[in-house]
């Protein structure tokens, strides 16, 4: 039995696989791993190029999905066969000498989730906690879902995703990791994190991620009604802390769909669609239930102006934030 399985999904993904693969095929000499690329229907030489690198590394194997990300991933979660499995996307990759330190230190201290930091194009996100309490651990991670609540950049048992059939919804095209998160860490009894970087995340371009849809905004608040759901089974704490993370859920909306460069809408139309999010039952719930003191942080400070009912501040943060954004992104 491999140590460790990884599951690329690629989709298109011919100009990037070549260099996510590598970044663990160069780096791990003495541990024994897989590598599973699950096609998820490219339209371009993604395929090829897979079974070209498997013929090169028997440890490659090469599978075919077509149903999206979160099928593709489960494809891998079915056909893995190592102890534990960790997700790369194949715009990715492992940055060198890091990966034989996280399997080290998985190995001397294994858990049911082991996160590990990472670096955010050039910026490097510290995810080390305090505490080591896992249900403190899930609290944490959803107050703070963007650095958190994504599943790459961490190693998962795979003897407890299977005993707890736990898989991703494939119903879901927003928000998938987190809902994924969610539940899996609801079954862990450890959750390590480090302070090794061991992952780089590649920024999207703009205009793949700052395009208004709102079919986008109703898969998001599905997916928190999904997430709902599994929540009302859980501690109180946790209740409490995915109120934050449903007012996040929010922002991310508002910032990155309606408020974003991109979207053609008037001022009353971006206004007439953010009104709709806030009155959502599960916003709605977040709303009026989260506490002053939970709002009292800068990720949250558009959550308590709509709060107090101060949309037009909020909508000021929302504007504000999207374009510092697009710079961000621009200057990356």
């Amino acid at each position: 039995m491999p140590l460790i399985s990884f599951i690329i999904p690629a989709y298109n993904s011919e100009k990037t696989l070549k260099r996510a693969v590598e970044s663990v095929t160069n780096s791990i000499i003495d541990q024994t791993y897989e590598v599973l690329i699950i096609d998820d229907g490219s339209k371009d030489n993604t395929l090829i190029l897979a079974n070209q690198l498997a013929l090169q590394n028997q440890r490659i194997r090469v599978l075919t999905a077509g149903k999206g990300v979160g099928h593709a991933r489960n494809t891998g979660i079915k056909h893995a066969r190592g102890q534990m499995i960790a997700f790369l996307d194949a715009d990715d990759h492992y940055l060198r000498s890091a990966l034989p330190k996280a399997l080290s230190q998985a190995k001397k201290n294994p858990a049911d989730l082991q996160i590990f930091s990472f670096e955010h194009g050039k910026h490097t996100v510290d995810l080390t906690l305090p505490s080591s309490n896992s249900l403190d651990v899930r609290c944490r991670m959803l107050e703070k879902p963007t650095n958190y609540m994504t599943v790459w950049g961490k190693f998962f048992k795979r003897s407890l995703l299977i005993d707890n059939d736990i898989y991703f919804n494939e119903e879901l095209t927003m928000s998938e990791d987190s809902e994924f998160l969610i539940r899996y860490t609801a079954a862990c009894e450890s959750i390590t994190t480090s302070a090794l970087v061991l992952y780089h995340y590649t920024i999207d371009t703009p205009s793949a991620t700052r395009s208004f849809d709102t079919k986008k905004i109703q898969a998001y608040l599905n997916a928190l009604n999904i997430a709902e759901e599994f929540i009302d089974s859980q501690p109180q704490v946790i209740k409490q802390s995915f109120l934050s993370y449903t007012l996040i859920q929010v922002n991310i909306i508002a910032v990155r769909l309606i408020y974003t460069l991109g979207n053609p809408a008037s001022n009353k139309q971006k206004r007439a669609e953010l009104d709709k999010v806030i009155t959502a039952p599960v916003v709605k719930k977040a709303l009026e239930q989260v506490t002053l003191k939970q709002c009292l942080t800068p990720h949250l400070l558009p959550g308590l102006f709509l709060k107090l009912h101060l949309s037009s501040l909020a909508i000021l943060l929302f504007k504000l934030r999207s374009k510092q954004n697009e710079q961000k992104e621009n200057n990356s």
